[in-house]
């Protein structure tokens, strides 16, 4: 099983980033099926708040090396 969230980081096409939570093994796949999708959505949701602080990082260090030359 695979939760997956996608985030551009920028207004284009070419900056596209995914964080993915996926089973490994069988018993990990099992735990993640068994979720409710209350409790699927709620890993998604936490997938894009730490997107969203990466893609923060990612930002910060592009325009630094933007000013820098």
């Amino acid at each position: 099983m695979v939760i997956q969230r996608d985030r551009y980081l920028d207004d284009g096409s070419s900056l596209l980033m995914s964080l993915v939570l996926s089973s490994r093994t069988i018993e990990m796949h099992s735990l993640l099926t068994a979720l409710s999708p209350d409790e699927q959505a709620q890993i998604g949701d936490a997938l894009s708040k730490a997107l969203d602080e990466i893609a923060g990082i990612l930002r910060a260090h592009r325009e630094a090396r933007a000013a820098v030359g």
